[in-house]
């Protein structure tokens, strides 16, 4: 009775205590920040009022620097706009994400751990409005965004239901405005990334190179624009020959090579980014009009930085500062007061970002991620410390753009261009030269700081590479254990896809690309990646008897002798076994070695019809139909239907009809049927053809390879000869 009502009471207050935590955590959720992600694209840090720029207008983005965290020394790991992009996106560095220009879309293991993915399983609303800029596999976009906006320059100008034409940049606010709107009526945070095509060029217009929003069209009118940094020619006769011959040289003449150009593009530049600023001004006023603006953490960041014929380059994608140095603000209206207006002085870089934006929406962090977290200031504790130094790499394929990798440290940056020959090496000492005019690598004073950065390189880019390959193994693990559904090639094939996107040289990735081809019937691929692993692994016998059997299906025979003859070199017990090898040699017309190997294999296997009937064909070729009857190997074990009868038709003892009458006898199903006939239909062709019939043959192979096909040895074997018999 007591142990009852104990029992109740104790029930009572559990349920109590869970409806409880259930309402703090709905507290919890409601109270959680909302966050505005703006990325601009070509900005270097230096291009904002509050970074120091003499004229450039941008009060809005000013204001969110004095009330928050303005970071001096923000970079970008890669200077790129596709792999920056997803470096913020995913946590990651280049080098372990692998994505960039002209590379497979970004794995799922990756997009899956995104923050908006992981936002948007917290209960977060989602959104993305403007420039992607990256590749993603299928459904990662449903994963990570509840809103997805894509807008594209080509034109900047976009063309409006009423006819007007509107900037992309005033099109992003519009639709920002938009989702702010949707996210206060549906009550729940948001976070919402708002990515500029501003202030990248238009490429494709020559003239007009920097179009900008008319809202900002009589900014800097009549202002001459200041001279661009280390403009002397000095400067860029310095740089080696593949920089000066580089895309940044080769669009520096379309933009920045004469002092009206020069004017005239700097001028709508700094427009496009006062555009940017105007932008973001509108959804600060929608925030506050919507009551929102206390709780909304503001972030804004460049993908990359910008030569703006500083140096005599244009563009960014190489180790400079210009190139790699960022504007990055972080505004939280929900700092205390003696926390806002800040200048931080350590590192942040763009694999902070997913970090940062997870910490603020109290969202799990993933323990992949390889940034850290800037939601506590450098100066607190121990964890929030800046690092000291960053890996930093471009590893684009592209014949203008040299790729290299480095370390970039506080005082120190380590650049190795490593497809130069030899490898093209930087070393800056940032501290007595800021503006990276002194190559200190020959330096007999500086042998011992550089042979230090090359050991770091190498280091962080061993480590990123390791994590990429472990990455892959994760992914393939889905394929090697059977964890995608039966059947599910597709499903299988972007596993092995994302596999060999994180890692190329992956041999369990190639080898499993290998089988699923095979399963498909297309050898022709297979070999491609049997040969890499051959090559990868010259010592490996089991690789040349594996490529060897692909050869043989993909119709190659004299290779796929080759192979076997290799592999059994090093094994020679397993040539008794090596019953294939008489098939290739039958192919291959080395009759005399075909019967040679039927007659050791029978040695091994003595239930086999089809060593019996393949020895036949043999000596067929060599002595005649007669002669290869007499010596007929004698079979009476093999009891697979209709071996028996498949014998005996060789032997004399029956007619073709009654091996296909022994196929379809009793009450087989329908896959069961389908096999024998298989066989029944592929021996029927062999015996035709052994006695000189090329037309009853080919009509009853066709039957076996195409009518009765099976997924299996000799049901492959059945087109292999198909196919030597229709070439």
């Amino acid at each position: 009775m007591h142990f009852r009502i104990f029992f109740v009471f104790s029930l009572l207050l559990t349920q109590n205590f869970l409806f409880a935590d259930e309402e703090s955590v709905k507290a919890f959720k409601d109270d959680r920040p909302n966050i505005i992600f703006f990325l601009t694209d070509d900005q270097r840090n230096d291009f904002l009022g509050c970074t120091g720029h003499p004229i450039v207008k941008t009060p809005n983005i000013d204001k969110l620097a004095g009330e928050g965290r303005l970071f001096d020394n923000a970079f970008v790991s890669t200077s790129i706009c596709a792999a920056s992009r997803a470096t913020l996106l995913t946590g990651l560095y280049e080098r372990t994400h692998r994505f960039t220009f002209g590379t497979p879309p970004i794995a799922n293991i990756h997009t899956s751990q995104s923050y908006p993915a992981l936002l948007k399983k917290e209960g977060y609303l989602t959104g993305f409005i403007g420039k992607f800029g990256i590749k993603i596999r299928k459904g990662a976009k449903e994963a990570m965004f509840d809103s997805f906006v894509p807008l594209n320059r080509s034109p900047y100008f976009h063309k409006q239901k009423d006819g007007t034409l509107r900037h992309e940049t005033q099109v992003a606010a519009d639709r920002a405005i938009d989702f702010i709107a949707q996210a206060k009526k549906e009550a729940e945070p948001f976070c919402l990334s708002v990515s500029f095509n501003a202030s990248h060029a238009e490429d494709g217009d020559k003239k007009n190179h920097f179009p900008y929003p008319k809202a900002v069209g009589s900014l800097y009118e009549g202002v001459k624009m200041p001279q661009p940094k280390l403009s002397d020619p000095k400067v860029f006769e310095s740089q080696p020959e593949f920089l000066r011959k580089s895309m940044n040289r080769d669009r520096y003449f379309w933009r920045w090579d004469t002092e009206e150009k020069y004017q005239n593009n700097m001028r709508n530049y700094l427009r496009m980014i006062s555009g940017i600023d105007h932008a973001i001004g509108r959804v600060i006023k929608e925030l506050e009009s919507q009551g929102m603006a206390e709780n909304t953490v503001i972030i804004y960041m460049a993908d990359n930085g910008y030569y703006a014929a500083s140096r005599g380059f244009a563009g960014k994608w190489s180790h400079y500062e210009e190139s790699q140095r960022v504007p990055l603000i972080i505004f939280d209206p929900r700092a205390k007061k003696e926390a806002r207006g800040k200048r931080e002085k350590g590192i942040a870089l763009n694999v902070d970002i997913a970090p940062t934006i997870v910490a603020l929406a109290g969202a799990r962090m993933p323990q992949g991620y390889q940034g850290r977290s800037l939601t506590t200031s450098f100066e607190g504790s121990p964890e929030a410390q800046a690092p000291e130094d960053f890996f930093c790499e471009h590893r684009m394929n592209n014949k203008s753009i040299p790729k290299w990798e480095g370390v970039r440290g506080e005082r120190y940056k380590y650049a190795r261009y490593y497809e130069q020959d030899p490898p093209y090496e930087f070393l800056h000492d940032l501290k007595s030269d800021p503006m990276e005019l002194k190559n200190l690598v020959k330096d007999p004073a500086h042998k011992e700081k550089l042979e230090e950065f090359r050991k770091r390189c190498a280091l962080l880019s061993t480590k990123y590479d390791n994590q990429a390959k472990a990455d892959s193994q994760k992914v393939l693990k889905k394929v090697q254990f059977g964890l995608l559904d039966a059947g599910n090639h597709g499903g299988t094939e972007d596993a092995i896809t994302e596999a060999l996107a994180l890692d190329p040289d992956s041999k369990e990735a190639l080898l499993a690309r290998a089988d699923m081809y095979e399963r498909k019937g297309n050898f022709g691929k297979a070999l491609a990646d049997i040969d890499k692993l051959v090559e990868a692994l010259p010592g490996v016998d089991q690789l040349r008897q594996r490529r060897g059997v692909t050869r043989f299906f993909h119709g190659d025979m004299r290779g796929s002798i080759a192979d076997f003859d290799v592999y059994l070199k090093n094994n020679p017990a397993r040539e008794p076994h090596h019953w294939q090898r008489g098939l290739a040699y039958y192919y291959a017309g080395e009759y005399e070695k075909g019967v040679k190997q039927f007659e050791i294999h029978q040695d091994v296997n003595s239930n086999d019809v089809e060593n019996s009937v393949w020895h036949f064909l043999c000596v067929n070729k060599i002595k005649g139909f007669e002669a290869a009857r007499k010596s007929l190997i004698d079979i009476k074990g093999d009891g697979r239907v209709p071996m028996a009868q498949v014998q005996k038709l060789f032997a004399g003892k029956l007619e073709p009809k009654d091996v296909l009458d022994a196929a379809n006898a009793g009450d087989p199903s329908p896959d069961e049927l389908r096999n024998r006939l298989c066989y029944a239909y592929l021996y029927l062709g062999l015996y035709y053809e052994a006695k000189g019939d090329a037309k009853k043959s080919l009509e009853n192979i066709k039957k076996s390879a195409i009518d009765h096909s099976m997924p299996h040895y000799m049901g492959e074997v059945s087109r292999v000869h198909l196919r030597a018999r229709t070439k």
